[in-house]
Order: structure tokens, then sequence, then C-alpha cells
């Protein structure tokens, strides 16, 4: 402590000296509080800004999971197309779909019969709850391919107006997370036809219908004024009898001949392995495929480049799919369901489950013919070597499902 001694030059006034010594004191001390409160102020400003610049990171992850489905941007519908494979399942199929990704990938039933959904809510009554359903009129049949897809794409963009709308069926199988950051990175401000490219040796490349293909809001508003264009070549009068028959056909030979919208390679940029497939996880993997889809693919280096590794072949193996896939084809109700529980069960314990869980999980709930129904494959022998890679495949799959 530092002792102040008395001053000897006029010490009567020595007591005014003090006073004035104590008041500059107290009065330095007042200041320096008051800008203590200040900076403190200032500081907690500074770390609130900064708080709530960052982005909330579980919120993201988990936008496709809340009950009420996705949340925030992108906006998305994945629209439900009647499947020509056993038509008699489909209300079991749309329960089950709603059980499991349906809900979080914005699902919309395209249904022909108020019947085969009833606990769907009409698109046009603007519930943010899905699965929803868009019910065709009685003057489009079932067979009608051509007219329900064009009455489909006006009623969903007229009444939901999404950013992008995936187009399945519902024997298509989707990982919503995967399809949710996927979309994410595209822009709906422009055109948009992606999804697994094939093409015939004379024929427009198209994208599978099986797999799924994605529209963006632009395409889809310029389709619909390229339909209401009198003698359009995207018209269905004005094209051939075969062509009719075909509205996947037909939609990507206008987009590329009329529209000028070209296909993109949707592969994984690491390792050239597909987001969407058109087959169950079974044949993607073991890669026994039909003839007559993988000779769509020996066409495509003449669209996207050449492809010095895989010529754009898909592949077998693990090498099959991406981390990030989207979608399978041909999954049957109780398939769906045992596909979605072990996608679960892993995304929720993948440190703890063992290799051997899995696959026993898997040999007891998967389902056997008939159930897969005739486009889909059983699962392998137990000592087979197709496990190795069916396991690989279904850790490295398994973020796309919701918790």
């Amino acid at each position: 402590m530092r002792h102040r001694m008395p001053s000897v030059v006029n010490p009567e006034k020595r007591p005014l000296r003090l006073e004035t010594i104590a008041g500059a004191s107290q009065r330095k001390k007042q200041s320096q509080r008051v800008w203590h409160r200040l900076l403190a102020s200032v500081c907690s400003f500074v770390l609130f800004i900064i708080v709530i610049s960052i982005p909330n990171i579980e919120e993201d992850q988990n936008a496709v999971s809340t009950s009420e489905g996705v949340v925030g941007p992108p906006s998305f519908v994945t629209v439900v197309l009647p499947s020509v494979v056993n038509p008699e399942k489909r209300p079991l199929r749309l329960e089950t779909i709603a059980k499991t990704w349906g809900k979080a990938s914005r699902a919309v039933y395209v249904v022909h019969n108020a019947n085969e959904y009833p606990e769907g809510a009409p698109i046009e009554d603007g519930h943010t709850t899905f699965p929803q359903v868009c019910l065709v009129p009685e003057t489009i049949k079932f067979d009608d391919g051509v007219p329900r897809l064009e009455y489909v794409i006006r009623a969903i963009h007229n009444t939901i107006d999404p950013d992008f709308a995936f187009f399945v069926n519902d024997h298509t199988f989707v990982l919503p997370n995967h399809l949710h950051q996927f979309l994410k990175l595209l822009d709906c401000s422009k055109d948009l036809y992606v999804g697994h490219a094939l093409k015939g040796e004379k024929e427009t490349a198209f994208n599978s219908g099986a797999s799924g293909y994605v529209l963006s809001r632009t395409t889809m508003s310029r389709l619909i004024k390229e339909w209401d264009k009198p003698g359009s070549k995207c018209q269905s009068a004005n094209v051939s009898k075969w062509l009719q028959g075909n509205p996947g056909l037909l939609t990507a030979k206008c987009f590329q001949e009329v529209m000028g919208i070209q296909l993109i390679d949707t592969r994984d940029k690491e390792d050239s392995s597909h987001k969407f497939h058109a087959y169950g996880l079974v044949r993607t993997i073991t890669g026994n495929v039909d003839q007559w889809y993988l000779n769509k693919h020996q066409q495509l280096d003449s669209i996207f480049g050449i492809d010095e590794r895989y010529h754009h072949m898909p592949q077998k193996g693990a090498l099959c799919c991406s981390k990030d896939t989207i979608s399978f084809h041909y999954v049957e109700a109780a398939e769906n369901i045992a596909f979605w529980n072990i996608l679960q069960k892993v995304k929720q314990q993948p440190d703890s489950i063992s290799d051997e869980q899995i696959k026993k999980t898997m040999r007891q709930d998967w389902p056997q013919r008939p159930e897969i129904g005739a486009y889909a494959h059983p699962l392998p022998a137990s000592q087979s070597p197709v496990w190795n890679d069916m396991i690989k495949v279904i850790r490295r799959i398994s973020s796309g499902v919701t918790s």
C-alpha cells in the first residue's frame, strides 16, 4: 500500500487538497465503472451476433425428420405415380410408404380413386402434413399415362408450387435425407431434369421413371406453357401413337428437342457410383439386372462424354451405390418395411451394431417370395460372399433415412 507524506508547503490548505484528491479518485472510479459496463454490453452484443450467425447443424440434419415432414428450403414434394406392376396391391404399398419414407419425402399420392389412400388430404386443401393425395379426374383412365402426367404436373405446380418435384411410382423406395441434401445443391430458378439417365441406340435420352426424376419449378412452368401452345411438339396429340403411351419419353423428347433442357450425369463424383437405382437392393448389388437396362447405358458416352473407367455402366458389389443414394425400385410393401427398419437401426447405432447382427436382422425380417414380388430377388444364401457387399452398402447409405 502506498502512503502519502504530508507536504510542508501551505499546510493550512492540506484538508482542501486531500478533499480534491479524493474527489478526483472517486470520479476516476466512477468513469472506470461506466466504461466497464459499456465494454461488457458491447461484448455481450458481439457474442449474441456470433451465436445467432452459427448454423444450427442439428436442426439442419433433422430437417427431414420433424413431425410435419421436411421443413425449410428447398421446398419439394415426391409425386408417387401409379405403378403398372401389381396394381391391386397399391393401397398396401401406399400405406407402407406412409409409415416409412412418405412423410419426410413429402409424398403426394396420385390416385384414381380416393379409397386408394383415404387418410390423405387433397393437395387443394393446403395442408402441411404428408402424404397428401392428388385425385385424377374420372375422364383420365389408369392406362392414360400421358394425360395423367400432364394433369399431375399442372396440379402440383398450381397448388403446392414447390421448388422441386421428384417423380417416382409406388414401387420406388426413397431415402429422404439424401433426397433433401441433393436438392439443396440445386437451383429451382434454372431448368432441371435429373435422375438416372438411359438411352437407346436410336431414341431420345431420358431419366428412368422407376428410379425417379426431378423437375424444377422453372421447368414445370415452362413445360405447362409449352403444352398450352397450339401445335407444340410437346402435346401428345401431335406425336406418334407409341410416344402417346410413354409419358416419360414424350416429356424427355420435349425437354431436349423443344425446350433445350439436357440430361445431367448424377453419379457420385468420388467413385462414379449411382444415386438413383432402377432395381431393388439385392439386384443392384449383385448386378443381376435385365440386359435391356444395361444396353441403355452403352450410349451415354455420346451425351456425357467418354467415361474411360466404366462407360457409365452400373457397377456391382459395394461399388454399386453412392453413399448419397436416393432411390431403389421394385420394392413391395413388406420389403419396404424391412429395408427401412434395418437402415434406421444401423443409423441409430452405427458403431455398436456388428456385421453379424445386421445380417441376422435382415435374414429374420426380409420377406421371401411371393411377398417380394416377381421383379425383386431374395436375399443371398447365408454363406454367400455377397453379404460382405450387402452389409457395406447398408452401412454406407443408412444416413439417408430419418430417425
